[in-house]
């Protein structure tokens, strides 16, 4: 049965890795796996001292320590330049790079931060990958979308869901349309696609009394569920998706009441 290693408190610890005259982290790096480390000093101090004195590699080594505060990092564009020439892929690689000690002291851990107002435009950017986190992308409009989308000529939600797999749909096109657009004239997918399009203002609804006994039966609980139902294409095209307004005088009470919440 192995033993859990006691390591010594952060100020032993660290007077100890001071005391080796160590220069850099591949110096620290070597040393640990040389087998000379006691096993009460941990290879990867950053984790294990993480909130109790850790303040970065220059403190633990003794070479010169710079609070965080007080740090002068890198430019932007010379500290992304720097990144990418490492091939990470994603955060995640980057948290893991970040933990192996590796890291130059004036590149932050955190650029999303250091860097919110002087140039950061998301980790595909910042690692090189050209990958646009979704709330940062540019969308085309409703219109031009689903101009682009009837030229498909799917014919089925299934088919979207296979093109949008196959790596071919465009990156301002979004995969969930009924998410990007729901406040924006979306109306179904019949409508996205092509297949069965009846303008908003020209759909005859159900009367109010009857659209909502119907939707009572659903037994959605609320909001989100109402949207979410709206979304997945299950909804009867004679029952709206804005209740709120094709009701407005005409019964609306509010959601509590079209769902029959108690």
């Amino acid at each position: 049965m192995s033993v859990k290693v006691q390591f010594r408190p952060f100020k032993e610890a660290r007077s100890f890795a001071r005391s080796l005259h160590l220069k850099t982290v591949i110096e620290w790096n070597q040393y640990c796996k040389s087998g000379n480390k006691p096993e009460d000093i941990p290879a990867y101090p950053n984790q294990t001292y993480k909130n109790s004195g850790w303040a970065g590699v220059g403190d633990w080594l003794g070479t010169g320590n710079v609070a965080n505060r007080n740090k002068v990092f890198r430019s932007y564009s010379k500290a992304r330049l720097y990144v990418r020439t490492l091939n990470i892929r994603s955060s995640r690689e980057w948290k893991a790079y970040c933990r192996s000690l590796l890291k130059p002291d004036d590149i932050p851990v955190a650029p999303h931060i250091i860097y919110s107002d002087k140039g950061w435009a998301g980790w595909g950017d910042w690692l090189g990958t050209g990958k646009v986190a979704n709330h940062l992308r540019s969308y085309r409009s409703f219109d031009q979308a689903r101009v682009y989308v009837h030229s498909l000529k799917l014919k089925s939600r299934e088919d979207w869901n296979k093109y949008c797999q196959s790596g071919l749909k465009p990156l301002d096109i979004p995969a969930s349309p009924g998410n990007r657009y729901y406040n924006n004239d979306w109306s179904g997918y019949g409508d996205w696609l092509g297949t069965g399009t009846i303008a908003p203002w020209k759909r005859t609804y159900r009367s109010f009394d009857e659209a909502r006994a119907f939707v009572r039966a659903l037994g959605l609980k609320n909001a989100k569920d109402w949207e979410k139902y709206c979304r997945i294409g299950d909804k009867p095209d004679d029952i709206p998706a804005r209740p709120d307004r094709t009701y407005a005088g005409k019964g609306w009470m509010g959601l509590r009441d079209w769902l029959g919440e108690k």
